[in-house]
This record gives C-alpha cells, sequence and structure tokens, in this order.
C-alpha cells in the first residue's frame, strides 16, 4: 500500500534539455507539500462511419505530465550558498548569480533558460513506484502570510518516461534550515512601510508552451517558457488618505516600488523586491471586524528582466 504523505521528491538541473542528469536522495531532495502528479493527454476520438452509431475506442495522442507541490521559502543555511529551491526558480525562467559568501540573486531571464528533472517516489514497503519527469519547466506563486512560513507553490510540466518498480531510495538528505516565520517582514510600497498587512502574494504565471513534435515521443519535444505575465494581491487595513492613497494610485497606474523581507538570520533570508507595481484594482475586506482593502496589483519591468528579484542572504 501507498501512502499520500510517503513520497520523495528529486530536482535537478539538466545540463542538456531532456537529458536526465539523474538526481539523487544524497544531494537533490526537495522538502515538499501537496505534491501531485497529473499524466495530461489528447484523447483522440474516432468519428468513423459504420453501421452502427456505437463509437470507436478512443486513443491517447500527445501527453505530458504535470507536477504541482509547495515548498518551504528559506534559505541553504549559508549566505552565498544556493537553497535547493534554487533549482525550482531557474526551471521557471530566473537566472542565478551567486556571490560566494554574501548572496544568491534570482531574476527573471528571457534567455538561456533552465530545465529540470524531476524524480517522485512513491514507497510502498520496500519498493516504490518511480515517476521521471524529464525537460520540466513551470512557474511559481509565493505567499507570505503573517505568523505562517512564507511558501513557494510550484507548477511543472515535462515530458512523460515510463513508471517503473524500483528499489526503494535510502534515507534522503533535506535542507536543515528551519523555514523562517513571517514577521517583522519590513513590508513596504512607495517607500511606506507603516501598512498593516496580512497576506502577500505574487504569482509569477508564466505562459508554458508546448514544443510539439513529429519526431519526440509522445508528440512533444518539451516545454519553453514564452511569456510571463507577474501579479499579486495584498489586504492591508483601510487607511487615511494622507497615510496612502490607493485611489491616486490606481488613477494615475502610478509605478510603486514594493519590498518584503522573509527571515533575518544570514543563510536563512529572503529579500523580495518589484520596482514597478501598477494598483489593478481595490476592493472592500473585512478581517476580523475591520476594514480592509483587498489589492491586486500586476508588476512591471524597469530596465527589463527585473520586475520580480529575490536575495538570499
Amino acid at each position: 500500500m501507498q501512502t499520500a504523505r510517503n513520497r520523495v521528491l528529486l530536482a535537478k538541473e539538466e545540463v542538456t534539455y531532456d537529458l536526465d542528469p539523474v538526481p539523487t536522495v544524497g544531494s537533490n531532495a526537495i522538502e515538499a507539500s501537496a505534491l501531485k502528479i497529473n499524466f495530461v493527454s489528447d484523447l483522440l476520438t474516432r468519428d468513423n462511419m459504420r453501421d452502427n452509431i456505437s463509437p470507436v475506442s478512443p486513443v491517447v495522442g500527445k501527453r505530458y505530465v504535470e507536477v504541482t507541490f509547495t515548498c518551504e521559502l528559506k534559505g541553504s543555511g549559508t549566505a552565498g550558498t544556493a537553497p535547493k529551491i534554487g533549482d525550482l526558480l531557474e526551471a521557471c525562467a530566473f537566472s542565478e548569480t551567486v556571490d560566494a559568501g554574501s548572496s544568491v540573486v534570482y531574476a527573471p531571464a528571457s534567455a538561456n533558460k533552465k530545465s529540470i528533472t524531476l524524480y517522485v517516489y512513491d514507497n510502498d514497503s520496500a519498493s516504490a513506484v518511480l515517476h521521471k519527469v524529464t525537460g520540466a519547466m513551470g512557474s511559481v506563486n509565493l505567499k507570505m502570510t503573517a505568523g505562517q512560513y512564507g511558501m513557494a507553490e510550484f507548477t511543472m510540466r515535462g515530458n512523460y518516461n515510463a513508471v517503473g518498480d524500483v528499489a526503494l531510495p535510502s534515507t534522503p538528505t533535506y535542507e536543515d534550515t528551519v523555514p523562517p516565520i513571517v514577521e517583522s517582514a519590513e513590508f513596504s510600497l512607495d517607500s511606506v512601510s507603516t501598512l498593516v498587512v496580512q497576506e502577500l502574494a505574487i504569482n509569477l504565471d508564466n505562459e508554458i508552451s508546448e514544443r510539439e513534435d513529429i519526431n519526440s515521443a509522445n508528440g512533444l519535444k518539451g516545454f519553453e517558457i514564452t511569456s510571463r505575465e507577474p501579479k499579486g494581491t495584498f489586504n492591508p487595513e483601510a487607511v487615511l488618505i494622507a497615510e496612502y492613497n490607493f485611489w491616486s494610485d490606481w488613477i494615475s497606474s502610478a509605478q510603486r516600488a514594493l519590498s518584503v523581507v522573509v527571515g533575518s538570520v544570514a543563510g536563512n533570508k529572503c529579500t523580495i523586491t518589484a520596482p514597478k507595481v501598477v494598483v489593478e484594482s481595490i476592493a472592500d475586506g473585512d478581517r476580523n471586524g475591520i476594514l480592509t482593502r483587498d489589492i491586486p496589483f500586476r508588476l512591471g519591468q524597469n530596465t527589463g528582466n527585473d520586475e520580480l528579484v529575490l536575495t538570499f542572504e
């Protein structure tokens, strides 16, 4: 019997697209929750005319795998050493810049985008079912809620590989850092840091395009991230116009800088910045009887490939 919680996820950056780099439990184990694998296909109907109106059995055509899961937003524990979710962020079209001993910066990329191979083991006593997903690329949704861990929700799409029974993997090695709580987060919008915000979410919203190919297995060469439309929401308590005028920002499409910091300890601190945030709409909210504003926003570039930057320090 296999249980929903007894699963192991590995992820490793590919050197060559769709070529399995063979992730290992010792180096590439990812702590994840809410892990789901969806096997997606085009079901081809056969609308042939016969001497009856009974249907002809359909055939599975183009197919791929979608894997969704959530990771804690945390660092490696050592400043200047990439966290294990770094490979996942790169597969969401982020570049990685390492400043040894200081920081690791992830910024949006438009070229030289990376892919990963995912292994998912479904454990069953002494054996396991292994799902391999190669050529995977995806998108990420960051969520920061007061008093909770920061979370990164990933959606990855990649090529299907034959599923098989394998020996149970040895004990995985995970990062031993504890995720920081979202508190004292220095949330700032247009240099205003007095807003009382319960939750901030930012969705990169990548367009993950299929590369259809008659020469490839499954009818797909793989995937490519062809565009992104990052957006987010936050929910500050209602304030006087003198403290912050959201309506002025909305009417004028003002571009405002946003930043938030998750964590405070070196090696386990993540600063998230967005240089050009535009308010999309404003709606009333109610949080424990307190009037709030529900504010969705869009992210834009400053000089390009900088609309959302994550700095681990």
